[in-house]
């Protein structure tokens, strides 16, 4: 009998290992599973390091509708403005890498690591490239009060009274086009940071700023209004929105300044995942409606690869730390 008991329990015992055993491979399967799912399975964040108003916003405004269509998920804006980009920055590089938060930035990415001694993330580490949505040039703007017309006038205007010219920027990118002029044009403007293009633009109608330099999709609202001044554009060829617009390279040889705008991802991103957003960023920039939507607000749909947009990330951090050792500008 005893003998009879101990091979029923034996059995027993087995049975609910099994069951046990399938139980739990039928939890990882399904924990597995939802692990697995495609990306995007909820919301996309799009952090704008900027306050709302400006191009980064625009950007991120042009596409997230159609982004969202594609990926049948919600992509939200979320601004996080302050410290020249690096607070939006910062977060998404503490985010988790998965595709699910990613930065729309401007070229401050690029000039920032020449400005601060010591961010609070590794610009090159810690965010991977994922594609350029679009560039657009630089430009010179002033109020409307301010009596000049031209690139020239402002030069003249500031040598007659060193020191005490301002001139506003809507980030630390627009802040080294504005000393890259004083390098060429060998002037000694002053720079007034703004938390983004939106209130300087605010700051130039209202004459609280003689001179401003943004992005030309940053300015075109308010100079078609009439409450600001274009005064010329920082690339070497006239911009699609303003061909009337004077270069400034026609009174300061040599001066070119072009703008572009973003998307990154925090380190650890799939590269799967990368590939997904590039791939389908470049579908929605090939639709006639989004080009034309763009090219109003003066700029040019990127769609470059995460390799190209890295290597231009590269090229262009080199090029600024050249600028800022040759004005003197060191790292705070």
């Amino acid at each position: 009998m005893l003998h009879t008991l101990s091979r029923t329990t034996i059995k027993a015992a087995a049975r609910a290992a099994i069951t046990a055993a399938a139980v739990s491979t039928a939890l990882i399967a399904t924990s597995f599973a939802a692990y697995a799912q495609p990306f995007p399975n909820k919301a996309v964040r799009i952090v704008i390091p900027f306050a709302p108003g400006g191009s980064t916003d625009a950007n991120a405004r042009i596409i997230n509708d159609k982004l969202a269509a594609i990926w049948g998920q919600p992509v939200i804006i979320d601004s996080k403005p302050g410290a020249n980009t690096i607070i939006g920055s910062e977060h998404v590089a503490k985010s988790v890498g998965d595709g699910h938060t990613l930065l729309l930035t401007s070229t401050a990415h690029v000039v920032n690591p020449s400005m601060y001694a010591k961010l609070p993330y590794d610009p090159v580490a810690d965010l991977m490239p994922v594609t350029i949505v679009s560039v657009s040039p630089f430009a010179l703007v002033a109020a409307i009060a301010l009596p000049v017309k031209s690139a020239k006038d402002v030069i003249a205007m500031v040598r007659a009274k060193p020191g005490s010219v301002s001139f506003g920027t809507s980030d630390s990118s627009s802040n080294f086009a504005g000393h890259l002029f004083n390098m060429l044009a060998k002037t000694d403007l002053q720079s007034v940071s703004y938390k983004g293009a939106g209130p300087l633009m605010t700051d130039l109608a209202g004459g609280h700023v003689p001179l401003g330099f943004a992005a030309v999709s940053s300015v075109q609202g308010q100079v078609k209004a009439g409450r600001v001044r274009l005064l010329g554009v920082a690339s070497l060829t006239p911009s699609p929105l303003f061909p009337d617009a004077p270069v400034i390279a026609a009174d300061v040889p040599g001066y070119e300044a072009i703008s572009w705008f973003g998307i990154l991802a925090p380190k650890g991103t799939p590269k799967d995942v990368i590939a997904k957003i590039h791939r389908d960023v470049g579908i929605v920039l090939k639709d006639p409606d989004v080009q034309k939507r763009f090219t109003d607000m003066g700029a040019e749909v990127g769609g470059h690869t995460p390799e190209e947009f890295a290597a231009r990330v590269k090229s262009e951090m080199e090029l600024w730390a050249r600028v800022a050792k040759s004005a003197g500008i060191k790292p705070e």
